[in-house]
């Protein structure tokens, strides 16, 4: 393989073979621990996949690696998302053509949103993710964690459902992703792949109500986190599926395998939202009360790292069970409380405020 990127190990840009005047296909890699990867040396997660596309396809396919330093993910996802925005210019420059289809691994995926909200949406085709956490995880370290920037990666800690980053991308989801939109997740081990949870590795979009206005495409795979990007043959079912979505889009992986949703799974998801400070500046500890269950979730069970957003609202997160389906009452204070619906396995985030309004207010459960 050549390495088309800069002379500096900031990233780099592989491509085999001859490059033609054709469609480009770029292969955005996971999260990196430190000295897992080597400057001049393709990674190759991706290493089979990439050659059975080019055998398959008629497209440039490149592997972009973004890591710039020995010590890994570091860097925030932000950063990461500059740089794939320098390598498709890199890519422009070489075969005249900046538009592109991606397949996002694992962090791959939320870099590839972030790029599209940054305004790369005009250059993106499609977008394919592989067990993607867009709804963010709390399954490992350093992720489970409180945020202390100096010492943990950024990245780590922006892949926490409570992040700023995955606020910014789940209340805007059409800023985040384009038409052609397909997420895969693995349930090799249960409910997850064995590091990110199958209800966060999906997204749809709701109504002020709650009820689902718009759903993305998604399917299960009997695969491990660190076996869904590893491809075998042609006749892999995780290939099948994206061929069909990279010759026809979301109707092409349809026809390979018919949509589906966490729920079917019976998985536990995530519900995400924002709390304002009361009146007097102090901030109230917030309840979650699932009507259907019965399920009464409070203290450490609801997670924040501190994280606010943009209008000074601190972000929390709670990890709900298959089974808690319907209504969830949000309190933020003795009797007061936000109504919310849920549905079983898909996580939520609510994009109005917590406390700011009256009691039983219904807030809106805009991306989840």
């Amino acid at each position: 393989m050549r390495n088309y990127g800069p002379a500096g190990y900031l990233w780099e840009l592989w491509h085999e073979g001859p490059v033609r005047d054709r469609e480009n296909i770029v292969l955005v890699h996971g999260y990196r621990l430190p000295f897992s990867a080597l400057p001049g040396r393709c990674d190759e997660q991706f290493g089979n996949l990439d050659r059975l596309l080019q055998a398959t396809t008629d497209c440039n396919v490149w592997q972009f690696e973004y890591v710039g330093s020995p010590w890994g993910t570091y860097d925030s996802v932000s950063v990461y998302a500059s740089r794939l925005d320098a390598a498709l210019t890199r890519i422009s420059e070489i075969t005249g053509n900046r538009r592109c289809s991606m397949i996002g691994y694992s962090m791959g995926g939320l870099i590839a949103r972030r790029y599209i909200a940054m305004g790369g949406k005009p250059n993106v085709d499609k977008l394919l993710t592989l067990a993607t956490p867009h709804m963010g995880t709390l399954r490992f370290e350093p992720f489970s964690i409180p945020r202390t920037a100096r010492f943990y990666p950024m990245a780590g800690i922006e892949i926490r459902p409570d992040s700023r980053l995955l606020w910014d991308l789940n209340t805007n989801v059409e800023s985040s992703s384009v038409s052609e939109f397909a997420a895969l997740g693995g349930y090799s081990w249960g409910y997850s792949d064995g590091t990110i949870e199958m209800g966060s590795t999906s997204l749809v979009k709701c109504t002020a109500d709650g009820s689902v206005a718009e759903k993305f495409y998604f399917a299960g795979v009997s695969r491990s986190h660190l076996n869904i990007n590893r491809i075998k043959t042609d006749s892999d079912e995780v290939f099948q599926m994206i061929m069909g979505f990279l010759m026809g889009g979301v109707g092409g992986i349809s026809k390979v395998r018919c949509p589906e949703k966490p729920g079917d799974y019976r998985v536990p998801f995530f519900l995400t939202f924002s709390m304002a400070e009361n009146g007097r500046g102090r901030r109230p500890s917030p309840r979650v009360v699932v009507t259907s269950s019965g399920r009464n979730y409070r203290g450490p069970r609801i997670c924040t790292q501190g994280a606010r957003t943009e209008t000074g609202a601190r972000i929390y997160t709670v990890q709900l069970r298959p089974e808690d389906d319907g209504e969830a009452r949000i309190y933020f204070g003795p009797k007061e409380y936000a109504t919310v619906q849920v549905h079983s396995g898909q996580s939520t985030v609510v994009v109005r405020p917590i406390g700011t309004g009256t009691a039983k207010v219904t807030t809106s459960a805009a991306v989840a």
